[in-house]
């Protein structure tokens, strides 16, 4: 009892240390209005419209986050982990932002050139089409301003922007509902979530002035860091895309073996744990910059225990939460979801857990090793694809829920092998 008191207690100074709890505090309270924001978003969506039409709703979106890793392209990551040194020095980032700025044009061109060619070879609408590609590039942009605020850690600012992108398109799904004269429908939801972001993007130019960060810089700086930059995305992107896949294939084979009502049921369990993609996405903003800075110091294996040990802790301070799965949803969606009940029990230790790994993850791209982190997510996405096609024909949303729980277990054991090694060195 009195080692595990002394462990608090070193963590709690370190933390205080790092003003790890100051910064803490505000981006978490931020992330936390703008999860709910994005959960109160959500269930207002959910209650317009029919199951049917909420089925092809979580379908729609489920293609959402792929489009936004090819226009992302790793960025964010990268940004960080050579930034952040940058800040630290004060040094000029401009050659880094030019050559990132390029490749989010190359993004663009792919991501134009797929959708043409789904117009083409699909009969899909061609306007979803265009709303997963402009909403895509759009949501992109406010990821890679999060990424500079994190750099430079200006995080009272970061708590500031957060919110805002879920709390316009809330109050924009509230005028349309109500002023619109006719039912809201799937379209018109997936087209609000996709472009309201874009009129807060200018407001970055308020919280970053420009004797803060520059662009400016030689051409020949701008090409180097192109290579640079194209060279370690490529894993970091791709290990974002398999990571992506994994997380929403489920949607895709319920779509395939069962009705848009069963869809509905899964894809409305999993919105619910919005709040812990904000815990995790905080987590990241805290930890990374400064495992970025210390990736070849005898500082950096304690610094990751501890962030382990954390995200365990916090792990357990949440696990009560899976008593509430029933009266939240009755709560929220009366008898319409009963269904999605024994998902999100199902769902819930697999997120509590993704809060325990997150730490050794985020480590393997503060070590400059993406290509370690994209095999690792391939190995996730081809047991979760195996465990798709073999679970969810019979078993249907809960065959889902479980097959994306399992398919993560491979590669958590290998990255914890991995880990277990180095620490040995």
């Amino acid at each position: 009892m009195q080692k595990i008191k002394k462990i608090f207690q070193i963590l709690k100074a370190e933390l205080k240390k790092e003003g790890v709890l100051k910064n803490s505090f505000f981006v978490s309270s931020s992330k936390a209005i703008s999860a709910v924001t994005n959960l109160v978003f959500m269930i207002y969506s959910v209650n317009l419209l029919s199951k049917v039409e909420n089925g092809k709703l979580q379908y729609f979106l489920g293609f959402l986050p792929v489009v936004l890793a090819v226009a992302e392209f790793g960025l964010p990551n990268a940004l960080i982990k050579y930034i952040s040194p940058m800040a630290e020095k004060k040094e000029n980032p401009g050659a880094i932002l030019n050559a990132s700025l390029r490749i989010k044009f190359y993004s663009f061109l792919f991501l134009s050139f797929v959708t043409l060619i789904a117009y083409i070879t699909s009969d899909e609408n061609y306007l979803v089409l265009l709303l997963l590609l402009f909403g895509g590039i759009i949501i992109s942009f406010i990821s890679y301003f999060e990424s500079l605020f994190v750099s430079y850690r200006k995080y009272k600012s970061l708590s500031l922007w957060n919110p805002l992108p879920n709390v316009v398109r809330l109050l924009l799904l509230i005028y349309f509902s109500e002023t619109n004269s006719h039912p809201l429908t799937y379209m018109d939801i997936l087209a609000i979530f996709c472009i309201a972001p874009i009129f807060v993007l200018f407001l970055f130019f308020l919280f970053f002035g420009k004797e803060e960060i520059s662009f400016s810089a030689e051409a020949k700086e701008i090409h180097l860091n192109e290579k640079k930059l194209l060279l370690f995305n490529l894993w970091a992107f791709a290990a974002s895309i398999f990571a992506i896949l994994s997380d929403r294939m489920e949607i895709f084979f319920l779509n395939q073996f069962h009705p848009p009502e069963i869809v509905a049921d899964y894809g409305t369990a999993l919105q619910l744990f919005s709040g812990f993609i904000i815990i995790l996405a905080t987590f990241n903003s805290i930890i990374y910059p400064k495992l970025a800075r210390l990736a070849e110091t005898e500082e950096f294996p304690t610094v990751l225990k501890k962030s382990v040990f954390l995200g365990g802790m916090i792990a357990l301070c949440l696990a009560p939460g899976i008593l509430l799965a029933e009266p939240i949803l009755t709560l929220l969606f009366g008898t319409k979801y009963t269904n999605s009940i024994s998902v999100f029990k199902i769902l819930y230790p697999n997120f509590l857990l993704q809060l325990v790994f997150a730490p050794l993850g985020t480590a393997l791209f503060a070590l400059g090793l993406p290509r370690l982190l994209a095999g690792l997510a391939l190995l996730r996405l081809v047991f979760g694809a195996l465990f798709d096609y073999w679970i969810i024909p019979d078993f249907g949303a809960n065959g889902a829920a479980v097959s994306l729980f399992l398919g993560q277990i491979v590669s958590w054991l290998l990255l914890t092998g991995y880990f277990m090694a180095y620490f040995r060195k």
